[in-house]
């Protein structure tokens, strides 16, 4: 297998998407115990010095008496997460609400705050408009908190094709020819594009229903992102739409797919062969076993970031036959009439078929990860704005602890979500390990996640550049 090595100019994105962010400074960490994200052992009675926002040394207390100290008392230091499928303009179980627009703002807004407060300091949003990723990008920029965002941008889908239809609550504008993706790449120049998005969806139903861009289309793609320096991400799930995205010499494929079918051993060898990551998503169906568990919903944590509102809608059974009865319609052809879609969802949404349909995409990411290809946390949180369970936040823990059930080590589990995913972003000089030089991007958490994954919940402080907060204070900062 070849050496991955970034496709894209590093000091580009260390210009340009990672700004110090506000409050920069200095603190002493003390007494803590580390895990650096490099797959080295645990280290106890650390300290961490940290000087203008970056780690300037570990295990030599050199700290001055005015330098801001920060007792770990022996709690587990790690590097700040990083989820790499987001989607922050995608309220959940706001296509079952009509939300005014100051409060999905608000909403988005708590979002941001409520990644912090789980220890995520950099998201990659995998899928936003234009729009919503300009004021994002402003919010951020006037001192919003929030952890810090990459884009995929644009959303080149062909018309008709997948996210260009608004069954499900979200719309992309299509890109017909190649004329009209240059012109989607040139309105996203301002925004802090980490890649370009491409859709090989069939369909996730028995026929095949969405077209994709014929093959001129997709090889203008994949030139006209190669001079701007943006690697292709490619969203497919199955194995044929997946094997187009290799074609296409896809930077990372954004789903582990395989949710019904697992892979061939002939797909298995080919990915391995290429330089391309897997981001995960098994939330996706790990959240629909939510309405079956609904105690998951009283989680501490998930109740500190989670907005009222939306635990409301998740608390609500309706919610889920809501969900159900119009997945069926985004799924299946236009053909079948409506009144079959309840029917369908009866017979084929049950907990028995979404727990093999999670099986099957861990059982993919096993197969994956034992082949040598890098694994990269990513939770898909946001969603589906019919989808009232892939909150903001705590899902992107819930995810490192699928990856763990799927077959991963918690340090593999853990360097996904760290090391793993900041190579993939071309950011692994900057974040992702807890070594000298680096930004202090961290969470300190009270229990050993080495021991149970579970103890990533249990966030004691995260800390952003040098400023360290309790997930409660980041919440009302």
């Amino acid at each position: 297998m070849q050496a991955r090595a970034s496709v894209f100019p590093v000091f580009l994105l260390i210009g340009c998407l990672l700004p110090p962010m506000a409050g920069a400074g200095d603190l002493w960490i003390q007494n803590a115990r580390l895990i650096d994200g490099t797959g080295a052992l645990p280290r106890s009675n650390v300290s961490i010095l940290i000087e203008d926002g970056r780690i300037s040394a570990i295990g030599e207390n050199t700290a001055t008496s005015e330098t801001p100290q920060l007792d770990a008392q022996g709690h587990t230091v790690l590097p700040g997460l990083i989820d790499a499928h987001v989607h922050l303009s995608m309220v959940p179980g706001s296509g079952q609400r009509e939300d005014p627009e100051a409060l999905t703002d608000e909403l988005h807004r708590r979002h941001l705050r409520a990644y912090l407060a789980c220890g995520v300091t950099t998201v990659l949003d995998t899928g936003i408009t234009i729009e919503a990723g300009l004021r994002i990008r402003n919010w951020l920029a006037a001192g919003v908190p929030g952890p810090r965002v990459l884009m995929l941008v644009p959303f080149l889908a062909p018309p008709g094709g997948y996210g260009t239809r608004p069954e499900g609550g979200f719309v992309f504008p299509s890109a017909a020819s190649p004329e009209e993706v240059e012109a989607r790449l040139d309105e996203s120049a301002d925004l802090p594009s980490a890649g370009v998005k491409v859709p090989i969806e069939f369909g996730f139903g028995p026929t095949k229903i969405w077209p994709i861009h014929p093959p001129e289309t997709r090889e203008a793609i994949v030139s006209m992102a190669r001079e701007r320096g943006l690697p292709i991400y490619v969203h497919g799930f199955s194995e044929e739409e997946q094997s187009i995205g290799l074609d296409m010499g896809a930077h990372a494929l954004v789903h582990a797919g395989f949710s019904e079918r697992a892979p061939s051993n002939e797909f298995v060898d080919r990915l391995a062969a290429t330089d391309a990551y897997v981001i995960s998503t098994l939330a996706i169906y790990d959240s629909l076993l939510v309405p079956y568990h609904p105690e998951r919903l009283e989680e501490p944590l998930l109740r500190l970031t989670v907005p009222e509102v939306e635990l409301a809608t998740a608390r609500d059974p309706e919610s889920g036959r809501f969900l159900a009865r119009t997945a069926m319609g985004f799924f299946l052809p236009r053909w079948v009439p409506e009144f079959l879609h309840g029917l369908a969802a009866r017979l084929l949404w049950t907990e028995e078929r979404t727990r093999r349909t999670l099986g099957n995409m861990q059982q993919a990411v096993k197969r994956f990860r034992e082949a040598g290809v890098p694994i990269v946390a990513g939770s898909d949180s946001g969603n589906w704005p019919i989808l009232p369970y892939e909150f903001h936040g705590p899902t992107t823990l819930r995810e490192i602890e699928l990856l763990g059930e799927a077959g991963l080590s918690p340090q593999e589990a853990i360097q996904a979500a760290t090391r793993v995913a900041a190579e993939m972003l071309g950011l692994a000089e900057e974040i992702g390990t807890v070594e000298v030089g680096k930004r202090a991007d961290l969470m300190i958490v009270r229990e050993d996640p080495l021991d149970n994954l579970r103890a990533l919940r249990t966030v004691r402080y995260t800390v952003v550049d040098g400023e360290a907060r309790t997930p409660e204070a980041w919440m009302s900062r």
